[in-house]
């Protein structure tokens, strides 16, 4: 039954994945090859802060806050029509729980938080709303997440493994605010001339419309079978896990700054906000964060 489930979510996720193309039946027309149509790829590099909060209600009802570093790299393919990304993030984070302050009891509740998280993001230009400004597209994610928690204080319940993956629809918007012509400030005793350059501000909204997650059936408690040296560290750790399917929700928003270089490279702020909440299949776990984040894109090729 296990395995029947298994192969069930693994055809589920490369069919939203490599099925999103369906899209461009309703999203765009097929047309000559024209400047509207050449890509751009781009190597990004991403640092920023991660401001984390999370609640497992299989070990604490307490809300953990932290802070953290993130890191991420991803390849990125875009044109006015459509647009193709592939991240791969690694969040390191250092929280501590929520308690009403006491004379008497003084708990210890730091926790190392880290977070392993992959998309595949695919988006097809909405044509019938799109114009010079402004280009509107629509299509599809697949993303994974994979918690790796750590709290010494709760001893058996100490490690927390839990995966989150969901199958989202993606709803982005780019407006065109660059400077087209030269600015010139002038203060008197001296002048600032700003020079033309490309800008875009993008944001973009993703939705969980089909969301599995991989949870404790009850508790962390950690009491499976130890047959020697046939039993690893992950059939031991992951020994009370279950899947649940179509099961939680989950919702991140990504609002972005992007100025251009005359060498086509570019460089961006942003702001991206994820929650998700995870019903499991007995206790709940919840989880939110704020990223600011610094990004560089390199430009490869154009085609």
């Amino acid at each position: 039954m296990k395995n029947k489930k298994g192969k069930l979510f693994i055809n589920l996720l490369a069919a939203v994945i490599f099925a999103t193309t369906p899209i461009v039946a309703y999203c765009s027309e097929s047309d000559p090859i024209d400047s509207l149509n050449v890509s751009n790829y781009y190597r990004r590099l991403s640092i920023g802060l991660n401001i984390p909060t999370y609640r497992d209600f299989a070990t604490s009802p307490l809300f953990y806050n932290g802070y953290g570093i993130l890191l991420q790299t991803s390849w990125f393919k875009n044109s006015i029509r459509r647009e193709r990304d592939l991240q791969i993030g690694l969040t390191l984070n250092n929280m501590s729980a929520r308690i009403p302050k006491s004379n008497y009891i003084q708990p210890n509740t730091n926790a190392v938080f880290a977070q392993l998280n992959i998309r595949y993001n695919r988006l097809f230009q909405l044509k019938s709303i799109s114009n010079e400004k402004v280009n509107y597209k629509l299509g599809g994610m697949a993303q994974t997440t994979q918690n790796f928690r750590i709290n010494q204080n709760l001893q058996n319940n100490a490690i927390g493994l839990e995966n989150i993956t969901n199958l989202m629809v993606s709803a982005q918007m780019t407006r065109d605010v660059s400077r087209s012509r030269q600015r010139t400030f002038n203060f008197g005793l001296f002048k600032i001339r700003r020079s033309p350059v490309k800008r875009d501000l993008r944001f973009q909204l993703n939705y969980g419309i089909a969301n599995f997650n991989y949870r404790p059936g009850y508790a962390y408690t950690y009491v499976p079978e130890i047959n020697g040296s046939e039993t690893s560290i992950i059939q031991f750790l992951l020994s009370s896990y279950k899947w649940s399917y179509f099961d939680g929700q989950r919702l991140n928003t990504d609002l972005e700054f992007i100025i251009y270089l005359p060498n086509g490279n570019a460089s961006s702020w942003s702001y991206t906000w994820d929650i998700a909440h995870v019903p499991g299949n007995y206790q709940a776990f919840q989880m939110a964060s704020h990223q600011i984040r610094y990004r560089l894109y390199f430009h490869a090729k154009k085609r």
